[in-house]
């Protein structure tokens, strides 16, 4: 397991018998439907429950995108008020990135900073930018319960070291903000006795990244720190986590390349927390070829 939080079983069961309820209202509970002035024969056949389900949908894509954007934001104005960086902007749609924060001058020094949500799926990552020291994913976690935390955190791990063994794509670090750490739904071991409370204010769980493109010259590049990076550091600060607590917030991301009899390649990948191996995944082989 990655992440220590975890929301309560008794929580989760109640999802599937939810989704049966609303799906079968037209057989189940016609006389509810007609109440409100919606015919159970249109229920299904006219496609009024499916269509609501994804304006719903699409309503809670547009909230959430804006949502985790403005936290991010706030953070960082948070960040320029107490001058902790020099300033920041929000990039427009022709950028691929969200953030550039500039952190110093004499001489420059930029981030580069994506954000993401927190599910594993929609972690498609650009280019780094030329101009940029360092480059880091913002994962916002806000409000699914049908998996755990560690099992989105997982899938992004998967998906962007195999993103920097093959593709040479150097991300140097990931922020997995949970807005339901240490709330009653998911309690979190890092934040005893807060139940009921919003989780906006914890910090989020960092996870530092090889310096370098593992490959068979350089197997196993060494990870970053919150002394080779500027940000991370600054985040955990601005969250309020004490020095002698920050190593509970710090994930490794341990990367080695090996080369198979047949020529293949094969990483490995080894999370690590307070000095123990919390996850650890093995790659599918590849070759050269393959990536052309």
């Amino acid at each position: 397991m990655i992440l220590p939080c975890n929301h309560h079983r008794h929580i989760v069961d109640q999802v599937q018998p939810t989704i049966d309820l609303l799906t079968h209202m037209d057989t189940w509970h016609p006389e509810i439907l007609i109440q409100h002035a919606i015919q159970p024969q249109d229920y299904q056949e006219g496609l009024v429950f499916r269509s609501a389900i994804e304006s719903i949908r699409g309503r809670f894509i547009a909230s959430s995108t804006s949502r985790r954007e403005g936290l991010v934001r706030a953070v960082l104005e948070k960040a320029l008020q107490r001058s902790h960086i020099l300033d920041y902007r929000q990039s427009g749609s022709s950028s691929r990135h969200d953030f550039t924060v500039k952190m110093d001058q004499k001489p420059d020094y930029f981030v580069a900073l994506e954000v993401k949500g927190g599910e594993g799926n929609s972690i498609n990552i650009s280019e780094r930018p030329l101009w940029a020291k360092e480059f880091g994913v913002w994962c916002h976690l806000d409000g699914a319960i049908v998996n755990q935390p560690t099992h989105g955190a997982h899938s992004i791990m998967n998906r962007l070291i195999n993103e920097l063994v093959k593709r040479r794509k150097v991300v140097d670090v990931v922020f997995f903000k949970d807005m339901l750490c240490g709330t009653r739904t998911r309690p979190c071991p890092k934040y005893p006795d807060r139940g009921g409370m919003s989780g906006e204010n914890t910090a989020p769980d960092i996870f530092l990244l090889p310096q370098r493109v593992p490959s068979p010259d350089d197997p196993e590049p060494p990870v970053h720190s919150l002394e080779s990076l500027k940000l991370p550091g600054l985040i955990l600060h601005l969250f309020d986590v004490p020095p002698d607590e920050r190593s509970r917030h710090i994930w490794e991301v341990r990367v080695t390349c090996m080369v198979l009899p047949d020529g293949r390649f094969r990483s490995v990948t080894e999370v690590w927390n307070q000095g123990y191996v919390v996850d650890r995944s093995t790659s599918r082989p590849w070759s050269l070829e393959n990536l052309a």
